[in-house]
């Protein structure tokens, strides 16, 4: 079994941020995704974490909890603390980590999250043109044709919002809100070109117009399109931000 003392270089860099565990967590994280730390590689104990980073045991056990529920590590009590293959047990919760690799957007998995969506959202749209209330039309209607002074980027997630809970499966709603909050950042570079936004404006018309006529065909294409023009600007933006930085 491979243990990471064997490593040639340091587990773990110098911390400087005053959330000691949380920056523990972002070092571990990044070197187990990028595969630094193979599955089954067995941790340094507490007491040697600690020393070689300069802090309490406290705050390396908080950040190997956290770890832990993230499905990068298991702690087994007299036997030490073991990598896990995060393939078999990861969750959400580490999808949201998978995002930002060395503080940077992870281009492939945001690649892998925009597929996710393009296979899901078409299918919520499907089944809120199907299940919508009269309630849940009045309330798309009134966010689409607004005048009030929400961005757009506001008035995108409460379109999608909406249609999520008008399709009747709350397990959609919830998956989106997680979409959401994972691509936020994504999200404003998005929503930063003028094209995009003139985009966003005609399909918040047309889903409308899809979910009120009770079409589930016309609103999945609709909501099929639109996934795959954001998918390719997005990436665009993303590719372009990535040029500026390194100029």
């Amino acid at each position: 079994m491979e243990t990471a003392t064997n490593c040639n270089m340091p587990l773990l860099s110098p911390l400087t941020r005053t959330r000691l565990h949380q920056e523990i967590v972002e070092q571990m994280k990044d070197r187990i995704i990028r595969g630094d730390l193979p599955p089954g590689t067995r941790l340094p104990p507490e007491r040697e974490l600690a020393q070689q980073l300069g802090v309490n045991r406290t705050t390396v056990r908080e950040a190997l909890h956290k770890l832990e529920s993230m499905g990068l590590v298991e702690i087994k009590h007299g036997s030490g603390i073991f990598v896990k293959d995060f393939l078999e047990s990861g969750s959400l919760e580490l999808a949201r980590h998978m995002l930002f690799l060395d503080g940077k957007v992870n281009v492939q998995a945001l690649r892998n999250l925009q597929e996710l969506r393009r296979i899901m959202v078409p299918e919520i749209s499907a089944c809120a043109a199907a299940n919508r209330s009269e309630k849940d039309l009045n309330e798309l209607e009134a966010v689409v044709f607004a005048s009030d002074d929400a961005s757009l980027e506001e008035r995108d997630w409460r379109v999608h919002n909406i249609i999520a809970r008008a399709s009747g499966n709350l397990l959609f709603v919830i998956l989106l809100n997680a979409f959401t909050d994972l691509t936020r950042e994504a999200v404003r570079r998005y929503f930063a070109v003028e094209t995009n936004r003139k985009r966003s404006r005609k399909f918040h018309r047309d889903i409308y117009a899809a979910i009120e006529g009770g079409d589930a065909a016309k609103a999945r294409k609709i909501m099929a399109e639109v996934m795959r023009f954001a998918e390719v600007q997005t990436l665009k933006a993303l590719d372009s931000n990535a040029g500026e930085d390194q100029g």
